[in-house]
């Protein structure tokens, strides 16, 4: 019964929280273009809305982080501007907001200089929020460097970079460029960072001469490097081809990708074929998702494939999928070693019947825990986060994980109280065992629950507490 409410609650489960971060004027848009004229500073609006989950993530988490904080405090006028009410429907309309968040440095002019849309974690937003400060990086500063005739590889790739950080239309500038360029001259340094970072046509002639001529570009950068930017290019493009972003049909990019030569050829086939799902119960299947894990695969993606493999709909685990999941698995915390992946990683050795092993990392795991959170500028964002991998999967089932997750997320909920982390704390009562308290817990959640999909989750636990009470 713990098992499945732990499943339920890692549904809600996600990080954000913490205490001190940007300063947000409550005033009018008015008053803060004067203010930022009075001060010489820009203004950071973020644009938002009540329903958009990367905007609420951001406003529990990055805006409260203190070295957020810090530097947009000391640099700006910042402003949250909700596009669905008041001021803000005509704000939106007037800055052509059309998907959020979307985070608008302006000036006292009421002019934008640089806009990003889309969710950032904190060391993002800081990079992002640097690249506004800086006039040389601005986008219009950029736009007129270009138009003037400036083609340095420092302000081609600023104002490519500029152009899709703000979601506008970057592709006519690349080809434009590098028609300008004229392909004698297309084995260049720039050239291979267009290629590498924005490019996503498998079918622009660039993009084919760099495939034909990919040896030529070792005195920019590693085979191993240059193979990646191709393969990243037809991966772009198949996605956008899926789901409709460009009139290239998906058949027509696997068919392109057949024209490569080797290894990188079976690379790419290895990709279509995972991407269009399979079954992991099938060594066959396993087998191609493995090649593209261990050459092509992203952390995010090799943590799917591990979580749809052993928990979509298995009624038992299957040795072979495990011993699968655990290479996969220190492959993912090859490229990101944090908590999350080394808690992954003992849930499956548990799953293994590996016990004493799991006990030995889990008693190493705690103090490092600890060291990170101590560390960290977004401490209580850190302790949820934390929290949340110690009470779910088989890692909660030992008290000495499950309590110190019940300890953080109980100190974590003292900065920000929010449905989602007393879903985590839910989780944590439950492993532990505390059915008045879960039942507690349960019913603050229902109080807090505000949309359908809240409400259904609540209803789902309140039976909870009283099993729990008669499996006593």
């Amino acid at each position: 019964m713990k098992k499945i409410l732990v499943l339920l609650v890692a549904t809600f489960m996600c990080s954000g929280l913490f205490a001190q971060g940007i300063e947000f004027e409550h005033g009018t848009w008015a008053e803060a273009k004067a203010k930022a004229k009075v001060e010489n500073k820009l203004i950071f609006v973020d644009v938002y809305t009540d329903w958009c989950g990367p905007c609420m993530r951001m406003a529990a988490s990055v805006f409260k982080d203190s070295n957020v904080g810090e530097y947009m405090n000391s640099n700006f006028i910042s402003m949250k501007i909700d596009a669905e009410k008041g001021e803000g429907v005509a704000f939106a309309k007037e800055y052509a907001t059309k998907a959020f968040p979307t985070l608008l440095f302006i000036n006292g002019d009421g002019k934008v200089v640089y806009k990003s849309v889309g969710g950032k974690n904190s060391e993002e937003f800081i990079a992002l929020s640097k690249l506004a400060n800086n006039p040389n990086k601005q986008l219009a500063t950029l736009e007129d460097k270009y138009n003037s005739g400036n083609r340095n590889m420092e302000t081609v790739l600023a104002y490519i970079a500029a152009l899709k950080e703000a979601r506008k239309n970057y592709a006519e500038i690349i080809s434009s460029y590098l028609n300008e360029l004229g392909d004698k001259n297309w084995t260049s340094e720039t050239v291979y960072e267009i290629v590498s970072k924005y490019m996503d046509d498998c079918t622009n002639p660039t993009f084919i001469y760099f495939l034909k001529n990919r040896k030529a570009y070792q005195q920019f950068a590693s085979q191993k490097d240059i193979d990646a930017a191709a393969f990243n290019v037809f991966k772009m493009n198949y996605i956008n081809a899926v789901y409709g972003k460009i009139n290239l049909p998906a058949d027509s990019v696997i068919e392109n990708a057949k024209k490569v030569d080797e290894p990188l050829r079976t690379h790419l086939a290895n990709y279509f074929t995972v991407a269009k799902g399979g079954d992991f119960g099938k060594k066959e299947y396993r087998d191609i998702v493995d090649c593209h894990v261990t050459n092509y695969a992203t952390a995010w993606e090799i943590n799917g494939y591990i979580n749809f493999m052993l928990y979509n709909k298995k009624p038992e685990d299957i040795p072979e999928e495990l011993k699968m999941a655990e290479k996969w698995c220190l492959k993912g915390m090859n490229l990101e070693n944090s908590t999350e992946w080394r808690t992954k990683y003992i849930n499956i050795l548990l799953k293994q019947g590996r016990k004493d092993e799991a006990i030995k990392l889990i008693k190493e795991e705690l103090p490092k825990a600890q060291e990170e959170i101590n560390n960290s500028s977004n401490r209580a964002n850190t302790m949820a986060t934390i929290a949340t991998a110690f009470v779910q999967g088989e890692i909660s089932k030992f008290p000495m994980a499950a309590q110190k997750g019940e300890e953080w997320i109980k100190e974590a909920l003292k900065s920000i109280d929010s449905f989602t982390n007393n879903t985590v704390l839910v989780a944590a009562l439950s492993a532990n065992g505390k059915a008045d308290e879960l039942k507690q817990a349960i019913s603050k959640l229902e109080k807090m629950a505000k949309n359908d999909m809240e409400k259904r989750y609540v209803e789902s636990l309140k039976d909870y507490p009283s099993k729990m009470t008669k499996e006593k």
